[in-house]
């Protein structure tokens, strides 16, 4: 393994404009602003040029490598587990860095469950990757992290420092086409809410997440609305990923599960409140949330969901829950975070364990199983990407994941988006209708900016 030192940048995207025209290029973004959040917004991965391309394709896998390409008949997560495992044999990393190399993908909602929905992306890809840049903001250094040989390293790296002394004079630019086009109005919403609180009195479930689905459409190219959507949103898991035929821009909050030395830890969003207009209306919706029973219930609900699902490869006893109810805010919202953590039991890989938890519980429900049947009965489309997952898996074995909550789909000039919540016994729909729209609202920001005359506004990135 080859490292090398790289100039720092408190905005990372300037080194992900060095590399965004290369093959599959990822950018796992924290979008820090201060040293509040300690190691949830710390680091920053960006990398292109993977050696493995891995596409699920339902009943087989395609694999890219060295240049050709193939059909297995294993299962995606056969194959990563596989190929995981090997990495850590052929691989040498230092474990000081989150990631020296490894897969970089996503899992759709609908990955390893049962769905007649239609999916427009594949439901799930991993890309594995020898060559990364990681940027650390609270030592303020960053590092170009290869396992190629040492001068391909070397070229590399210069190539790097060429590109930013010397960055390309093209003018990306953006453009939203049209109105945004919810798919179903309140009155449609009032149906399924209704629906799902006969379940919650029936006895069926506690918890239903129950999403909705929007659209609009654009010109030009997403990475322009993500550094636009970067600056309004400030969250600590967000992504951009552009694959071959469509863009992943995650804005997402929550993270879903990390595992280093064999800890594994979960932390769940239950429980939102909107911002308020000025100091003394925000700290009111603060202590509203913070004090409101229905959200400390739902939160509590997932909580034990979850417990239960990281239970299932831990060791006895080791499945703790380490901070219930926190309170974090966001630009748009405040949330109730919890965090769970446990010891993988020694024969369980990262990867295992986290496939064995998805979906996560904070997005489908309690109980999970029923909530997902609920959820495939109501919600006439696929999430894909919503309410899935993106993932890191280092070559060392440790991974960490977001819930890929407040994300968007760019292809073939259609922008597709989603925002839901759990609907309790407690909910009432005009409430829970107006959360979505809070949520959304972040997303609806930078449409409503990129809708703009270009002109006015100089939109040249």
């Amino acid at each position: 393994m080859h490292t090398f030192n790289l100039p720092y940048f408190k905005d990372s995207f300037v080194w992900f404009d060095c590399i965004r025209f290369d093959d599959t290029p990822m950018f796992l973004d924290s979008c820090f602003s201060d040293k509040k959040n300690n190691q949830i917004n710390r680091y920053d991965i960006i990398c292109s040029n993977p050696f493995i391309k891995l596409t699920d394709l339902g009943t087989k896998t395609s694999i890219q490598k060295d240049g050709v390409d193939f059909l297995s008949d294993e299962s995606f997560i056969s194959i990563v587990d596989i190929m995981s495992e090997d990495f850590k044999k052929n691989f040498k990393t230092e474990g000081e860095l989150p990631f020296e190399g490894g897969f970089i993908g996503y899992l759709a909602y609908e990955f390893n469950h049962s769905s007649d929905k239609f999916l427009s992306i594949p439901i799930a890809r991993a890309n594995a990757y020898k060559t990364v840049i990681i940027i650390d903001h609270h030592e303020e250094q960053a590092y170009l992290v290869s396992h190629e040989d040492k001068v391909f390293a070397e070229n590399y790296h210069q190539k790097l420092l060429d590109q930013l002394n010397h960055p390309k004079k093209e003018q990306a630019k953006f453009n939203i086409e049209g109105n945004l086009e919810p798919q179903k109005d309140f009155e449609a919403y009032c149906k399924k809410f209704n629906k799902i609180q006969d379940y919650i009195v029936n006895g069926d479930v506690y918890q239903v997440n129950l999403a909705t689905n929007f659209t609009v459409k654009y010109s030009g190219d997403p990475w322009v609305f993500y550094k636009q959507f970067r600056k309004i949103n400030q969250s600590s898991y967000m992504a951009y990923i552009n694959f071959e035929d469509f863009s992943i821009i995650s804005g997402s909050p929550e993270q879903f599960i990390s595992i280093k030395d064999n800890i594994i830890v979960s932390r769940p969003i239950k429980g939102t409140m909107p911002r308020g207009k000025d100091e003394t209306s925000d700290e009111k919706l603060r202590l509203k949330l913070m004090s409101s029973e229905k959200d400390r219930a739902e939160n509590l609900m997932i909580v034990d969901l979850i417990r239960n699902d990281l239970g299932k490869n831990c060791e006895t006893g080791s499945v703790q829950v380490k901070d219930l109810f926190a309170l974090e805010s966001y630009p748009n919202v405040h949330h109730l975070v919890s965090t769970i953590e446990g010891k993988l039991l020694s024969n369980i890989s990262a990867w295992i364990a986290y496939c064995d938890a998805f979906p996560g519980g904070s997005i489908t429900g309690a109980p999970k199983q029923r909530s997902m049947e609920i959820i495939s009965e109501l919600e006439e489309f696929a999430r894909e990407v919503y309410c899935g997952s993106i993932f890191y898996l280092s070559f060392s074995g440790s991974m960490n994941s977001n819930i890929a909550i407040r994300t968007l789909v760019a292809k073939n000039g259609v922008l597709n988006y989603f925002s839901g919540g759990g609907i309790t016994r407690g909910s009432s729909a005009q409430s829970e209708f107006q959360e979505i729209q809070d949520k959304a609202a972040n997303i609806e920001n930078v449409i409503t900016y990129f809708r703009r005359d270009n002109d006015s506004r100089g939109n040249n990135q």
